[in-house]
């Protein structure tokens, strides 16, 4: 089911300063549909339109072109209904300094219409706060107000989540637990999230699928199968043996290309042939080590997608 629709959305920005006069396309007619219970990656460098877009889902920033709906409601006709079930955390989070953790929380639960205490607990354990929960929020180190700036937004347990830039400025250990909390709202709550970011490599870890955006347009989307394996039957395989010349030739009897690097040759065929492959190189004494299927990385993918 599609929690989330976007179709042909448009968004510029009036320059100021010695620009004055000139404009820049911050969004350009980008269209995505986001299902419900994923987790979506906006990705994207900085100033690809990845925050804009968010905004423009939260009804945040006016859009110039196009629609979005959130869970069958329009955002602009209908914005309260939209982002009833919607939490986010766009940027830094907007917290009292001088209040606890759990003041900022029910402060905001409070706004919310009230959320118990029972509710904010079992927040608090989920996002990993508790030891820390009574301590002034300007104690608290990046990671954790991030942890805290999450919790608030899921507070009155959304269905949708959308998250800008979560893991800037963390530690790999910050990431590393920013990723399991991810993974555990989506397991646990059944939440859809949209996670912008420019980390692709974290990325590649924790969603779904992912959408390329650069220059404000929305480039390709992608499942995790594809970015990491293709679309069609071929795969990229490492197989290291005992004889990689008799390997070679074997391989190259089949009409396939490979690359041979030391005792490991690197071959881009189906599985049956692969198969058949290995079967061939036992059956002539040549002992197979290992035969692995090679996964692409984020990196490459956007390069080849973004140009």
């Amino acid at each position: 089911m599609k929690i989330i629709e976007i179709e042909n959305v448009s968004k510029t920005y009036a320059l100021k300063g010695r620009n004055k006069g000139s404009v820049v396309k911050a969004v350009s007619n980008a269209s995505l549909e986001i299902e419900e219970g994923e987790i979506l990656g906006l990705l994207g460098s900085n100033g690809a339109g990845k925050t804009t877009l968010i905004k423009l889902i939260l009804g945040l920033a006016p859009m110039d072109s196009g629609s979005i709906t959130v869970g069958g409601y329009d955002i602009v006709k209908s914005r309260e209904k939209a982002l009833a079930s919607v939490g986010a955390l766009v940027e830094a989070p907007t917290l009292f300094a001088d209040y606890t953790g759990w003041e900022n929380l029910k402060y905001y639960a409070k706004l919310q219409g009230g959320i118990s205490d029972e509710r904010l607990k079992a927040v608090v354990d989920l996002v990993g706060l508790s030891d820390r929960i009574n301590s002034r929020f300007r104690t608290y180190s990046l990671g954790m107000k991030q942890r805290l700036g999450i919790a608030q937004a899921i507070m009155h347990n959304p269905s949708v989540l959308l998250l800008d830039e979560p893991t800037n400025g963390l530690d790999p250990s910050g990431i590393a637990q920013m990723r399991e909390l991810f993974v555990d709202l989506k397991k646990q709550m059944g939440t859809t999230i949209i996670i912008s970011s420019h980390i692709l490599s974290e990325m590649q870890q924790v969603c779904d699928r992912v959408a390329f955006m650069a220059n404000g347009e929305i480039k390709a989307v992608k499942s995790m199968e594809e970015v990491n394996y293709g679309v069609d039957s071929y795969r990229k395989f490492s197989l290291e043996c005992s004889d990689p010349i008799t390997a070679e030739n074997v391989i190259e009897s089949k009409g396939l290309k490979c690359k041979r690097e030391g005792d490991v040759l690197i071959v881009i065929a189906d599985q049956p042939t692969m198969s058949e492959i290995v079967t061939t190189l036992v059956n002539t004494g040549v002992n197979v080590y290992s035969v692995t299927k090679i996964k692409r990385t984020l990196e490459d993918l956007y390069k080849e997608v973004s140009r």
